[in-house]
């Protein structure tokens, strides 16, 4: 780089920060679309797909405690199958697989927190918090 030149317009800085927002915004897309397929197949009706500033979600009628609980999964399951059978970019990958931890952990609102719920009303007991 001369000196004098602007290190912040040097753009080729930002390509692995943008290749990374892409990336995790592709394997969202891919999370989301799996649970709404898995609704749809499982015939539950699908209200409304949006972007929040935690991620991208879908609001859905209320199905089945086994079918609530195949629908949190399929997300998560989209993301681990593309981590562990997408050849092509390491980037995607590891995108994937941060979306499969983050939506796994239990936490409120999360797919992990549905599927403990699902659980616990399919087979009544009780799983720690």
């Amino acid at each position: 780089m001369e000196r004098g030149t602007m290190p912040f317009l040097d753009l080729h800085w930002y390509l692995p920060f943008l290749q990374g927002l892409g990336f995790g915004l592709l394997a969202m897309a891919f999370h989301e679309a799996a649970h709404i397929v898995t609704a749809l197949v499982l015939g539950v009706k699908v209200k409304k797909i949006g972007l929040a500033w935690k991620g991208m979600y879908t609001v859905r009628e209320p199905g089945t405690p086994k079918k609530n609980l195949l629908i949190s999964l399929a997300g998560p399951m989209m993301n681990l199958a593309l981590f562990l059978l997408w050849p092509w970019s390491r980037i995607f990958r590891l995108a994937n697989m941060v979306c499969v931890v983050a939506n796994l952990l239990p936490v409120d609102g999360s797919d992990g927190a549905r599927v403990r719920t699902c659980w616990r009303q399919m087979h009544g007991k009780d799983l720690p918090d």
